[in-house]
């Protein structure tokens, strides 16, 4: 069993879900969008995924799970490693279509970019309200507090 932290998981990966997106934003313009739109694109998909995720009411649907004592012995991942572990499926997901996009349209691509940046952006100010102490074991989805 290794652990993830909770707050270190989204922090971890919010610079890497950033840059991706400025990478999407910089292919579209590349590949012809208008600055203008591809910008918009860009700015409106960073400002209605950070604005749904922080702002998403069924969080307060969700159980209440309260934390179990982590081991004593149970190492905690990289920083890489969680990072990685987060990229999966929503990271991963928007780039693979952006870059099928790119070809058909590429201020969709820009677009794309900004939910892939919004997810980081949202991802690190939804740490800064999560307990450091709190940790995940990402198979099973049991939570643990040190």
């Amino acid at each position: 069993m290794t652990l993830h932290s909770v707050r270190g998981r989204s922090l971890f990966v919010a610079p890497i879900r950033v840059a991706l997106g400025v990478v999407w934003l910089v292919a579209a313009r590349l590949a012809g969008a208008a600055s203008a739109a591809a910008l918009l694109a860009f700015a409106g998909g960073v400002f209605v995924t950070c604005f749904t995720l922080l702002n998403d009411p069924r969080t307060r649907l969700l159980p209440q799970r309260e934390p179990k004592p982590a081991p004593v012995h149970a190492p905690v991942a990289s920083p890489a490693r969680q990072a990685l572990a987060a990229l999966m499926p929503s990271t991963v997901g928007v780039s693979f279509l952006a870059a099928v996009a790119i070809a058909v349209q590429a201020v969709l691509t820009a677009l794309l970019g900004g939910i892939c940046a919004g997810l980081g952006v949202a991802g690190a100010f939804a740490a800064l309200r999560i307990d450091p102490r709190l940790y995940v074991e990402p198979k099973s989805g049991a939570l643990y507090r040190r």
